[in-house]
């Protein structure tokens, strides 16, 4: 497969928009609306219990979703549970785990966080008296790894994002597990902005839970996500939500749980979701992740030296190396939205706000950014037309 070339064949819109708002949400391959079409079309029933032939074979296909995923996380296909997104998943985590706590116990994670992955902590330490504690580091994103192994010390929960949705750095997940690990805490990865970026391995990160998202990285259908669960948490993790599908029996008065991974997915799921997700991760898995993390550094090496030769400051690592394909910045005397405006008439999507990490944007004492983010079949020519229209902004203004 040729790199974007072949890509965009598969994407109608990336001939009609370039389209630099991924981070949000991606674009979305012919193959994957066929596969959830295929379901909806030839066999649309319930999983499940069901004796008739649709609901066996949808049965097969979402199952036969779930160990895709799981091959991908390098994890096994009882640790994985499908949910609406990550923000769902993190949530849970959150919400399972809360009998495990007692007032005092200190949960560590970090100032750079996407909501989804502070809020649930922060409402877990108000409502049970817990410590919230946050690694330090830098205006570009990068931690303190020596004020990490000190934070960590004691701690009963470690919970950090994979790549900054708002920064686009790439934080030490492997090295922050083993630190969690030593400790005896439970490590918690958000891996929104990674997974389908760049390889996610459970296993090396030493994660005890993960989410991710379907229609991100992996370029699935939007209202599926992931969340892993570690086997080693499967009877001490309280599923937050019962009911059909979770319980193997029940009395009047009493229920008894069913096996991972259903007890931990109550009433009907996104079958066609799971389904379009599989084949979004076949999809990245064809191109190879080692090809699109080559095509996104590409692309975020030639967008950051066209702002610096513009003027425009941009946000995140120096460090290239650790620096996803995520660039937020902004033009000196205009609002972010106005930026996003500019570039929307000329065809080019971006996202402009405080990217639902508002702690950032306040450590770095702005109010917002613009940020364009990429994939695989972003080119080089959708930014040098981005980096024309951008000249001649800067120009206008002066």
């Amino acid at each position: 497969m040729r790199i974007p070339e072949d890509v965009r064949k598969d994407i109608p819109l990336t001939g009609e928009v370039i389209y630099f708002d991924n981070t949000a949400t991606s674009l979305t391959p012919r193959p994957v609306v066929e596969a959830m079409d295929e379901y909806y079309l030839r066999y649309r029933a319930n999983v499940h219990r069901g004796i008739h032939r649709l609901s066996q074979m949808a049965t097969h296909r979402y199952e036969e979703s779930r160990k895709i995923v799981a091959d991908f996380l390098n994890a096994r296909f009882e640790e994985i549970v499908f949910t609406k997104n990550t923000s769902e998943s993190l949530n849970l985590v959150a919400l399972g785990l809360e009998h495990l706590f007692k007032p005092g116990d200190k949960i560590v994670t970090t100032p750079y966080e996407h909501h989804s992955d502070l809020l649930p902590w922060q409402r877990l330490a108000k409502k049970l008296g817990l410590k919230l504690e946050f690694i330090e580091g830098d205006n570009e994103g990068n931690l303190d790894l020596s004020d990490a192994e000190r934070k960590i010390r004691g701690a009963k929960l470690v919970a950090v994002q994979h790549v900054s949705n708002a920064l686009g750095v790439i934080h030490e997940v492997e090295e922050l597990g083993k630190m969690a690990k030593e400790e005896g805490a439970i490590f918690v990865v958000d891996a929104a902005q990674s997974a389908g970026h760049m390889e996610v391995d459970v296993r090396k990160m030493n994660a005890d839970f993960l989410g991710l998202s379907g229609h991100k990285g992996p370029m699935g259908p939007t209202g599926i996500g992931v969340l892993y669960i570690s086997e080693e948490f499967f009877d001490t993790f309280e599923p937050p939500l019962i009911g059909g599908g979770t319980i193997e029996d029940v009395e009047l008065d009493s229920y008894k749980l069913t096996e991972p991974p259903e007890r931990f997915e109550a009433g009907t799921p996104n079958i066609g979701g799971a389904i379009g997700l599989a084949a979004g991760i076949r999809y990245i898995e064809r191109i190879g992740l080692d090809r699109i993390e080559r095509q996104e550094h590409k692309l975020v090496k030639r967008i950051t030296e066209g702002l610096d030769e513009l003027g425009v400051p941009w946000y995140g690592p120096r460090n290239l190396k650790k620096h996803a394909g995520v660039v937020s910045f902004n033009v000196p005397g205009l609002h972010p939205h106005d930026v996003a405006a500019i570039l929307d008439e000329n065809n080019i999507m971006v996202r402009s706000g405080h990217h639902c990490a508002l702690p950032v944007m306040k450590k770095l004492g702005i109010n917002g950014t613009v940020r364009a983010s990429f994939h695989v079949y972003n080119s080089i020519e959708e930014v040098e037309t981005f980096l024309g229209v951008m000249e001649e902004l800067v120009r206008s203004l002066k």
